[in-house]
């Protein structure tokens, strides 16, 4: 049976976007500094590509996402309503571990007992307001199993929920 693992970048008071957030201004102002860490420093949406991760980063990044299937492909599936029945269902018919994303998602998940591990990236900016990384009502005790600092001060954080 595969493991449902919840990947989310929060900034250090505990927000996924920075205030404002919506249609015209994706993840609110200054939100896209919580992906500084990724892309290697400031980008804008409009901003054109830039690169990627480098070095030490780049190469554990890609060894931790491969492992955990978080690649777009023929193996995601997107659906327009959490089912934690067809989750679980899912879960028991396959060996390989699957991933859900975002802050809703992944709160939804939690809630429901689904979530083997919980995955932060840790971004070293406090943005002061904006969607808050987990949906009020959310409760978990965690065991943490991994830490992983980068040089930019972001620091990935893994857990095992051990009760709710």
């Amino acid at each position: 049976m595969g493991k449902v693992l919840a990947g989310i970048t929060i900034s250090v008071d505990g927000f996924i976007t920075g205030p404002g957030d919506g249609p015209g201004c994706g993840l609110g102002v200054g939100g896209e500094r919580l992906h500084y860490w990724v892309f290697g420093g400031p980008w804008r949406y409009d901003s054109p590509g830039r690169g990627e991760p480098a070095g030490e980063d780049k190469a554990w990044l890609e060894e931790t996402m491969g492992a955990n299937g978080a690649v777009p492909g023929a193996r995601t599936r997107i659906e327009p309503n959490f089912d934690p029945d067809m989750v679980r269902q899912l879960k028991s018919a396959t060996e390989h571990d699957m991933t859900v994303g975002g802050a809703d998602l992944a709160g939804q998940a939690i809630k429901a007992g689904l979530v083997d591990e919980l995955q932060l990236f840790l971004a070293p900016i406090v943005v002061g307001g904006g969607k808050r990384a987990l949906p009020n009502g959310v409760r978990s005790d965690l065991e943490l199993l991994d830490t992983q600092p980068f040089a930019s001060g972001a620091v990935y954080l893994r857990y095992r929920p051990t009760s709710a």
